[in-house]
């Protein structure tokens, strides 16, 4: 099901006053001031086996998120969309992570209380805490659920260590409690913060390469992190959230099997990126997938490809997309999938569909056999890039380009 929660639902509540740190007296959020994700995980079904199968029973999960953009308040976004009954969280709270511990760890409530049912295909938003946060910012969001959830909506590759507790340490400063772990993140999908006039998110819509696959685990060195990094470096007064809708295994085209993988970026555009608060631009880089893992002709690619685009533009948007990386030596990226990555690739070079073209291919492949990636590049799989290919991906973003064709006001 498509999530509840509207891109109108998502801006309530703007007018409340909040008593912000710092400030000592309450601020409206109604004079320019707008929600903005500053992270995003993009949400799946359950896999077939694990912790996300059998969800959580007398558990606290502290999921570690990170910042992008800080603000004065902060806003969680639970999500139960892919799980196969109501989902009751008895307590919940976000504070300042170290690890397994936190500091001012504080409730949040949801229309005032501080437990929330979130029916099956649903997601809700907390209300506004008014909570500092800065630039990356590591934070740790604690759900405890004292029922059996039931199969769990989660995000499988995290390459973020979160933690696991037996009973309610939602409240918990110290983190001994927390003695499992786990490298998903389960039932929060977004974060947003209170932003300034003309600051927006622009949201990444990828695969496993967006996603962060070949990074160190806590490493924050996917493509996304790079690229709010030069963008927060930039000059004053172009400053963007970067929220990475990367999905490991996603395709354009195919709602692919096991779940864990998504459902294809055409059915989840909507909720993954144009329902973002704050969304000003999209990146579209997908495809590799398709053409690799289940033959998915370029024509088909390429027609997915086009209609995201133009929804992207039908929602008041621009739309940047990206070539498709190499993937010479990958176990199934053959000859065939190398001629129809090809043709995609001169597709989005010359189409016109998108406002702006990134040429990643360009960037990471081998000069003397373009169909691979550079030896220095490859994270060993020869599909996946390496933490310095992602460095240079990231820089080859034109910052001018993206600026002007950023969505410059508030929802």
């Amino acid at each position: 099901m498509m999530r509840a929660l509207t891109r109108a639902a998502m801006v309530a509540g703007l007018g409340v006053a909040l008593s912000l740190p710092g400030t000592g007296a309450a601020r409206a959020t109604g004079h320019g001031e707008h929600w903005t994700a500053t992270w995003t995980a993009g949400p799946t079904a359950a896999n077939s086996s694990g912790l996300s199968h059998t969800g959580l029973t007398d558990q606290t999960i502290r999921n570690v998120v990170y910042t992008s953009i800080g603000g004065p308040a902060v806003r969680v976004r639970l999500t139960n969309r892919y799980g196969t009954r109501p989902v009751t969280f008895d307590a919940a709270t976000v504070g300042l992570a170290g690890g397994p511990a936190a500091t001012d760890v504080a409730p949040l409530t949801f229309d005032g209380a501080t437990s929330v049912t979130v029916p099956a295909g649903e997601d809700v938003a907390s209300d506004p805490l008014p909570l500092k946060v800065g630039r990356g910012q590591a934070l740790a969001v604690s759900l405890f659920s004292a029922a059996a959830t039931g199969p769990a909506t989660y995000h499988n590759a995290a390459h973020t260590t979160s933690y696991l507790a037996a009973g309610d340490h939602t409240a918990d400063s110290d983190g001994t409690a927390f003695t499992g772990t786990t490298s998903s993140w389960f039932f929060v999908d977004g974060l947003d913060v209170l932003a300034p006039p003309h600051v927006g998110t622009i949201v990444a819509l990828g695969d496993s390469i967006t996603d962060g696959t070949g990074t160190a685990d806590n490493s924050n060195t996917r493509w996304t992190d790079d690229l709010f990094a030069r963008i927060a470096a930039g000059p004053p007064g172009h400053l963007e959230a970067v929220a990475d809708a990367g999905i490991g295994g996603n395709e354009v085209t195919l709602d692919r099997q096991p779940p864990l993988y998504g459902v294809s970026a055409q059915h989840r555009l909507d909720a993954d990126v144009l329902d973002q608060p704050g969304v000003s631009l999209v990146l579209v880089f997908e495809g590799v997938n398709d053409l690799t893992a289940s033959k998915v002709p370029a024509d088909q690619v390429i027609g997915g490809l086009s209609a995201i685009a133009a929804r992207i533009h039908d929602a008041g948007l621009k739309a940047v997309g990206f070539t498709v990386t190499p993937c010479g030596g990958y176990s199934s990226c053959g000859p065939d999938a190398l001629a129809q990555r090809a043709l995609v690739n001169d597709w989005i070079r010359t189409c016109g569909a998108f406002d702006a073209v990134v040429d990643f291919d360009a960037t990471v492949r081998d000069p003397s056999n373009p169909d691979r990636l550079l030896p220095a590049y490859d994270s060993g799989d020869h599909l996946h890039p390496d933490a310095a290919a992602y460095r240079a991906m990231a820089g080859t973003v034109d910052l001018t380009t993206l600026g002007e064709l950023a969505l410059r006001h508030p929802d």
